[in-house]
């Protein structure tokens, strides 16, 4: 045997020896970082086999958006970390990590961490990683990072700062961090499947011996943190929670709060956790997601949202099993509502890459999951091929208010010609080979009615029955049927929906204005044409709510495309 070899394989038995003696005595707990360093650096990268990669998510339905969230991502080599969960994190919509340090070539060791002869303190390390990383992840297929961690600042501001910048260039958005308090604070605003999500981002005070010189001012760059006593947040975090958090629901139909929080290898969650995830809730978020503690924990339902207390690691060099069993986790909304949640196991080798679960370490994954949900009173279900598990709304709400995508086409604009008119711009649904998709309308009406006529429409758009709108007529110079005075179509107080479907018919013989074709005979077909008005459906509901008559009430005659507005 070669002095080289001899070396190698002294080495190898010293290393499985330190790996087997930590995890009978450290148990979940974290190893000395030199020993992450020794066992990743000596682990060459090798091909990875078909079954390790993360299998890509489902199809989306139409609307539904699909979100990958993962916990802490600590990318300290120059090496490609994300091959096998490329396929799962690259067909997502939107992909969010936390980013557990500094990528910069830069800066200096927070002095917080270190005892007065610059060593760190027992139990405390710092972590920073090559800028290039940040293209890596984008490459990977993430859109945005969290940086609220107390990793963030172990090299400070100067390293924060060229972490931003590295960020922007890849094309990544961030929260949690900031050149000033203002910046840390502000959400990352992202765009999927035609819905808004915002991601605040939040460290608890208690996963580092202070604050000075890690939070984020006026002035200063930092992060932003939350402080609790008792077990319950101070009344600076709820005020800046329930402010940061209306601010975000202004601008987004979603809403994720990020907390670092909790107590490291600890199953359940903290006492100040729970508190947070469910004030947070109360405030108008629409799911929690945690990390710090390296491993997972579970689900919780709190108001009908979701609280996924610890997604553990994800990039992270750790020879503990604990830290090294993990997930990645789905979720899929629509119409601003979480609909499923669906974790993918994840096995993390030493050199701190994740991919698909291993066979053996599957049994122990899931059974975590599902054993510390149900310890929260949340039911998962296990499905295979790929092995994941799932939890679902049990009661999507209904939907009340428009996306802010949907909001910028309900508007109202002054007509150019015509004095007295308003052109009123909204969505409606409408029906194409069988499946009903939103399409951009708008009608004329008198402008004293607009505001009226464009609540009207958006209650339609919002039904569940998602009426089709395939035409609508407002303003039109007519004279009324059989007569010479003006119609309420001339003075802009009347509006005609889908007029094939929905005929004027009088003494039995349904009647056309001039400019419109002859209506077939048997066309108004309530409950069989899609297009056809009915008497209890979603558009007479509306526009009677409002004090507008159906012309299909009429008795002499009846007019089923008609609406009036009498004044």
């Amino acid at each position: 045997m070669s002095r080289f070899v001899a070396r190698r394989a002294i080495f190898a038995a010293i290393a499985i020896g330190l790996f087997l003696a930590g995890w009978v005595i450290g148990g979940e707990m974290g190893a000395p970082r030199w020993l992450y360093r020794v066992l990743g650096s000596r682990l060459p990268d090798e091909p990875l086999p078909a079954e390790a990669q993360l299998a890509p998510p489902g199809p989306a339905a139409p609307g539904e958006a699909r979100i990958v969230f993962v916990g802490d991502v600590l990318p300290l080599e120059d090496r490609d970390y994300f091959a096998a969960v490329h396929p799962l994190i690259a067909a997502a919509d939107l992909a969010v990590a936390n980013l557990e340090c500094p990528l910069s070539t830069h800066g200096r060791r927070a002095s917080l961490k270190l005892d007065g002869n610059g060593r760190a303190l027992p139990n405390e390390y710092l972590f920073i990683g090559p800028p290039k990383q940040a293209r890596a992840l984008a490459e990977a297929g993430f859109d945005a990072v969290t940086l609220a961690n107390n990793h963030t600042m172990d090299y400070g501001g100067e390293a924060l700062l060229e972490t931003l910048a590295v960020l922007d260039e890849a094309g990544l958005r961030h929260a949690g961090a900031g050149p000033d308090e203002r910046s840390a604070r502000a959400p990352a605003i992202l765009e999927a499947a035609g819905q808004t999500v915002a991601v605040l981002a939040y460290v608890s005070d208690r996963t580092l011996p202070g604050t000075d010189g890690f939070a984020a001012t006026e002035r200063t760059a930092g992060t932003v943190f939350v402080s609790g006593s008792h077990g319950q947040p101070t009344r600076h975090t709820r005020q800046m929670l329930r402010n940061d958090i209306r601010d975000a629901r202004q601008r987004a139909d979603f809403v994720v709060a990020s907390f670092h929080w909790g107590t490291e290898a600890r199953p359940q969650p903290d006492a100040l956790p729970r508190a947070l995830a469910r004030y947070a809730i109360d405030c108008g978020a629409d799911l929690v997601v945690g990390h710090h503690p390296h491993v997972l924990q579970g689900i919780e339902l709190y108001g009908g949202r979701p609280i996924v207390y610890s997604l553990g690691n994800f990039v992270f060099r750790a020879p503990w099993p604990g830290n090294r069993l993990s997930a990645a986790m789905q979720l899929r909304t629509r119409g601003g509502s979480w609909r499923e949640i669906v974790l993918h196991p994840v096995t993390i080798d030493a050199r701190g890459v994740p991919r698909a679960a291993s066979e053996s370490d599957l049994p122990e994954i899931i059974g975590r999951i599902r054993r510390l949900s149900e310890q929260l009173g949340t039911d998962c279900e296990v499905l295979q091929s790929p092995p994941r598990v799932v939890v679902r709304n049990p009661a999507p709400p209904q939907r009340h208010e428009l996306l802010v995508s949907e909001r910028r086409q309900f508007t109202i604009e002054p007509h150019p010609e015509i004095d007295g008119m308003a052109t009123v711009n909204f969505l409606a649904w409408e029906l194409s080979d069988g499946e009903k998709h939103p399409a951009p309308r708008s009608v004329v009406v008198a402008r004293e009615l607009a505001d009226e006529v464009l609540a009207v429409f958006r209650e339609i758009y919002l039904d569940p029955e998602r009426f089709p709108i395939a035409e609508v007529i407002g303003y039109d110079h007519r004279t009324v049927t059989g007569g010479s005075g003006l119609s309420r179509h001339a003075l802009g107080r009347a509006i005609d929906i889908n007029r094939a479907q929905n005929p004027m018919i009088r003494e039995g013989e349904k009647l056309v204005h001039p400019a419109e074709p002859p209506y077939e005979p048997g066309e108004w077909r309530p409950g069989e044409d899609p297009h056809s008005i009915t008497p209890g459906g979603s558009v007479v509901r509306a526009f009677k709510r409002r004090g507008w008559r159906w012309g299909g009430d009429w008795r002499v005659s009846k007019d089923y495309q008609h609406f009036d507005r009498p004044g």
